[in-house]
């Protein structure tokens, strides 16, 4: 008891030099991160600044972030146009992914486990994975219509198959040894699944929901532009072309992108710190450790 109370002033000078640490590293990583793209800016800034590029084809950075700030109007965010059409976006991708993987991750589990249903399925997996998503526009058009249907139909369609192949695939990759191991110790189903199945499967489950993230995200600017009919960053975008407004254009592109980002950094990246990493560790080729 004697030596307790001597070291505690040590443990919170080691907490405090860890916390510091972590966020030093965060810090120095969020910089690299950023550093490519702020010089890329700076290029593009200074080529428009002196002529080298025509500015009424090409805006400055500095220009679009003019024009975002206008359509976002931050004055009255509740009319903000800008936000509007981003959230109206959002909803569409996030419903479309939501029902893809409540429907591609149990069908990718039963096929992977499944030998015989898989055969059966392979012929049309292989036939209709490479197809784009947005070939099926036109005919959601006739059958539905312009409306949220059809973009969410065509976007659920982008997601499906990503999630699907990759969860079939990380099922299929988990060594039946694993299985017969588990059972022999009188594990239940739903211990196998706890235990095996979903840690053994998860790298590639999630790098299925990566893809179908981006590729719903991808499609939505097609569908957008084909089937809505009011808002959203697709139409946006496509409403500006109608009035030659390129700054417009540029700042639904810079979101799409912004967003698509954050979605794949701050949801995915975090998924994958709290399960893949934590459960796999950082022992791999392109790790930090």
């Amino acid at each position: 008891m004697s030596n307790a109370t001597p070291s505690a002033p040590f443990a919170g000078v080691a907490d405090e030099q860890r916390l510091r640490s972590i966020l030093y590293r965060g810090a120095a990583s969020a910089f690299l991160f950023a550093l490519p793209i702020i010089v890329f800016l700076l290029i593009w800034e200074t080529t428009v600044r002196l002529g080298w590029v025509n500015a009424t084809i090409l805006p400055s950075p500095s220009n679009i972030a003019r024009r975002a700030w206008v359509l976002l109007d931050p004055a009255d965010p509740a009319k903000s146009i800008l936000l509007t059409h981003i959230v109206v976006s959002l909803w569409r991708a996030l419903s479309s992914f939501a029902l893809a993987c409540v429907l591609a991750i149990p069908m990718g589990l039963f096929l992977g486990l499944n030998r015989t249903a898989y055969l059966i399925a392979s012929p049309l997996l292989s036939l209709l994975l490479p197809l784009p998503a947005v070939a099926w526009a036109p005919i959601f058009l006739v059958i539905f219509g312009q409306g949220d249907i059809t973009i969410i139909a065509v976007c659920f369609l982008g997601a499906f198959f990503p999630i699907l192949y990759s969860t079939i695939q990380g099922v299929r990759a988990i060594g039946r040894h694993s299985l017969w191991v588990v059972r022999s110790m009188g594990a239940s189903r739903f211990d196998i699944f706890r235990r095996v199945l979903l840690p053994g499967a998860l790298p590639a489950l999630i790098s299925g929901l990566k893809l179908g993230m981006a590729h719903s995200w991808r499609t939505l600017v097609a569908a957008e532009m084909l089937a809505a009919l009011t808002h959203g960053l697709g139409f946006m975008i496509f409403a500006a072309r109608s009035y030659m407004d390129v700054s417009t254009m540029f700042v639904g592109i810079v979101c799409l992108a912004l967003i698509g980002l954050l979605i794949e950094r701050g949801v995915f990246g975090s998924l994958e710190a709290l399960t893949i990493h934590r459960w796999h560790g950082n022992g791999k080729v392109g790790s930090h450790r």
